[in-house]
């Protein structure tokens, strides 16, 4: 009887412990493709973050002001209004609701005119589909190539639709920006689409802009949202209101590390190693089972075995529990950074349309007040009219610097090789008229070469030149000295005047925005050029610094890493805002305003004040 309830006990315990292996076999397998769907998806959240992105940067862009809205409802559209509109695209085109062309602007060449059609440009078919508006393919034009963005507009004319021509060399390096930012394995790439296959941009050298799927491999990619092919993970998913997809591609070995290879196949040999475990215990049990007590005693160790697999259990399900939260607040980050990208489109587009617009409204109706009605005002009306358009101009000037000083870091353009002999030559040549009229005396050293932003670098120069001419002595010829040293990692660049200089106490306040030493009427400027120029070379990882003599001259030194590759930070820390901020300065093909240095860099003999 005993021997009975041995062989029956130990025929309980194989059982037990080949339904428990076949059970940690399954969760075990489960787990792994749990993990490498959940790879998956996080690739493919990257991929919507940044196709949300890319949609929400076009919405912004297609909202147009009531002014466009009402020149293109008119009855008759001049080539005249539609030229002005042009912009930097190839050209302009208006069109109907049903996508008949009304007007358009010069550009339109024959081989772009058999294009612009419902049947050929995919922006406008979609458009007239009823879309706000819409991104189509890459089309050709002449020896380059053009993608077409159309915007739906509703006017007193009825349905109207406003169609781009942009430069498929324009597009692509905004895309290639937007694609490097997505976080990737060894040997990824990402590329944006058009509906034919063609690349808009890409991470890939090897697939440059106008490179066409067309190779097996590539066809079978276009055919399936995701999956791997030739040894490689993609996924794919299409851009709302265009023909465009965005694609991942990254090596599977590389993406899938975590659940293949060696951390694939170790927890499968612990298994098998734990199977020949629990065969060799049941042979054990085997010969065990003649004497009661070593069947009890191996049923005693079979019980132990199950509760360290439970243990092992409950672990493995606090770790799934961990990386839900991690997941979640992945999730909750990206959307705090998709509101926060939100808000910064939404204030560019307010500070340069909504502000603007009704201080362009009150410069034009006090000229037309002043020309119309200015026999039949007082001297006194006269002049409270001139100051409120001067004050309005004041004002348009300040929403302008202040757009500049928050686009430095986020419209900066990419490290690479900048000689500054032919920076400085561009800004001498700029500022030729106001270093004529003063007679000044520019002299230039050799200047090095550094890795920096091309354009910014020739901000930081034309605001310190302009600021050293703008702050003369009367009666004395201006004189500025442009010099720089360099060792093996740094440069010190010199920018030296003899005009009216400043007292040490205010070599650091200088550097404020909006921080004057003149009222408004002794020197022009909006308080923003110096803080310009101290933001710019942050930026670079570098500083700058004053020194000055109260009617002597003053000198400004930045100091700047020779061979940074990527700025520093493209938001300025808490500490570097309050004590010195910066701000943008404008393109060099406008000197009058690119050049606003700052009225705070100087102070005159007799003020001791100081204007904020």
């Amino acid at each position: 009887m005993r021997r009975r309830q041995a062989v029956g006990a130990l025929l309980t315990g194989t059982l037990t412990v080949i339904g428990l292996m076949v059970l940690f076999a399954g969760q075990l397998s489960s787990n792994q493709s749990a993990s490498r769907r959940n790879l998956e998806l996080q690739a493919h959240q990257r991929a919507m973050l940044v196709a949300n992105l890319v949609d929400t940067v076009f919405a912004a862009i297609s909202k147009p002001s009531a002014a466009t809205a009402a020149a293109y409802g008119a009855p008759h559209v001049s080539a005249a209004v539609m030229n002005r509109n042009r912009g930097g695209n190839l050209y302009v085109a208006l069109f109907d609701g049903s996508g008949h062309l009304l007007a358009h602007s010069a550009g339109v060449s024959a081989q772009a005119r058999s294009e612009l059609n419902v049947h050929r440009s995919a922006a406008l078919r979609l458009t007239v589909a009823g879309q706000p508006w819409a991104l189509g393919n890459i089309l050709p034009y002449g020896a380059a190539s053009v993608i077409n963005f159309a915007v739906r507009l509703s006017t007193a004319a009825g349905t109207r639709i406003v169609l781009s021509g942009i430069p498929t060399a324009a597009m692509s390096p905004f895309l290639l920006a937007e694609l490097r930012r997505i976080p990737a394995a060894r040997g990824a790439d990402h590329s944006m689409l058009d509906g034919n296959g063609v690349i808009i941009a890409s991470t890939n050298p090897t697939h440059p802009p106008g490179y066409r799927f067309h190779t097996a491999a590539q066809l079978r990619v276009l055919r399936h949202r995701s999956g791997t092919t030739a040894g490689r993970y993609f996924d794919q998913i299409a851009l709302p209101h265009t023909t465009w997809r965005l694609l991942l591609s990254v090596p599977a070995a590389s993406f899938f590390a975590a659940v293949s290879g060696q951390r694939h196949w170790l927890p499968w040999i612990i298994f098998a190693a734990f199977g020949v475990f629990a065969l060799i215990a049941l042979g054990l049990g085997l010969r065990a089972a003649r004497s009661a007590a070593a069947l009890t005693d191996a049923h005693d160790r079979l019980e132990a075995a199950h509760g360290e697999l439970g243990a092992a259990h409950a672990a493995l399900a606090e770790t799934n529990l961990a990386l839900e939260r991690s997941h979640e607040e992945l999730e909750r980050r990206a959307r705090e950074l998709q509101r926060s990208n939100a808000e910064l489109e939404q204030f560019a587009s307010i500070a340069s349309h909504d502000l603007q617009e009704p201080l362009r409204k009150v410069r034009t109706f006090t000229e037309r007040i002043i020309a119309t009605e200015g026999e039949h005002l007082t001297e006194r009306g006269q002049i409270d009219l001139r100051r409120a358009g001067a004050s309005a101009e004041r004002m348009q000037q300040l929403i302008e610097d202040l757009l500049r000083y928050s686009r430095v870091a986020t419209q900066g353009r990419p490290f690479s090789e900048v000689d500054l002999g032919p920076v400085a030559a561009e800004v001498l040549d700029d500022l030729e008229d106001v270093i004529t009229a003063s007679g000044a005396v520019i002299r230039v050293g050799d200047l090095p070469t550094l890795a920096a932003d091309p354009l910014q670098m020739r901000q930081l120069l034309q605001n310190l030149v302009s600021n050293a001419l703008k702050f003369r002595r009367e009666g004395v010829v201006p004189e500025v000295d442009i010099s720089a040293t360099a060792d093996a990692d740094w440069i010190r660049l010199t920018v030296r005047d003899n005009g009216i200089g400043f007292e040490p106490q205010y070599a650091q306040r200088i550097f404020r925005v909006f921080e004057r030493l003149h009222g408004h009427g002794a020197y022009p400027g909006t308080g923003i050029g110096l803080a310009l120029c101290r933001r710019i070379a942050e930026r670079h990882g570098g500083s700058v610094q004053a020194t000055g003599t109260l009617g002597e001259g003053s000198a400004f030194t930045v100091t700047l890493q020779a061979h940074r590759t990527e700025a520093v930070s493209d938001q300025p820390s808490p500490a570097a805002s309050a004590s010195a901020p910066a701000g943008p300065a404008a393109s060099p093909s406008a000197p009058a305003t690119a050049g606003e240095p700052d009225a705070a860099h100087h102070r005159r003999p007799e003020e001791s004040h100081v204007r904020v």
